[in-house]
């Protein structure tokens, strides 16, 4: 009896540290895909950041207003439109407080990104994104933000 306790309990331990693993894995690819969509931004790599996108009919993104057509070809028009002077940004990224919302093949994820000049000038974007797992890789559905305002 003791020993069917024991190799219950060996496991229960294992299958939930891989549980707990799968969601840090998730979370690591998750937050690999959002950086890097916004690095690419910051290089005008138009490409690049059309490649952290779903190729679906559902992709919506915001810029500085509403008002931007929905799917993956509008979406794509609009990044060639925005990024068409080709020029790099040379501030910094951070992200900071990312909470997820993993279930299944879908996230929400809530965080900010941090934005510093060369001059030290700091500026602050709170971000929501919803992805999707396709082929075993995470692509953002939704891409939206509201800079902070400053005093």
């Amino acid at each position: 009896m003791k020993n069917r306790l024991y190799v219950l309990s060996f496991f229960l331990i294992q299958s939930l540290s891989v549980s707990f693993a799968q969601v840090t894995k998730d979370e690591l690819a998750i937050r690999g895909v959002l950086e890097g969509h916004s690095r690419a931004c910051l290089d005008a790599d138009v490409t690049k950041a059309i490649s952290y996108y779903a190729r679906s009919p559902y992709v919506a993104t915001a810029f500085d207003e509403p008002g931007y057509g929905r799917g993956y070809e509008a979406m794509t028009a609009l990044y060639k439109k925005e990024f068409a002077n080709g020029q790099k940004s040379l501030d910094k990224l951070t992200a900071t407080t990312y909470r997820f919302r993993i279930v299944n093949n879908t996230a929400f994820v809530t965080y900010i990104e941090v934005y510093t000049k060369p001059d030290g000038t700091v500026s602050k974007v709170h971000k929501a994104n919803y992805l999707e797992k396709e082929q075993g890789q995470w692509k953002i559905i939704g891409n939206f933000w509201i800079p902070e305002k400053t005093p």
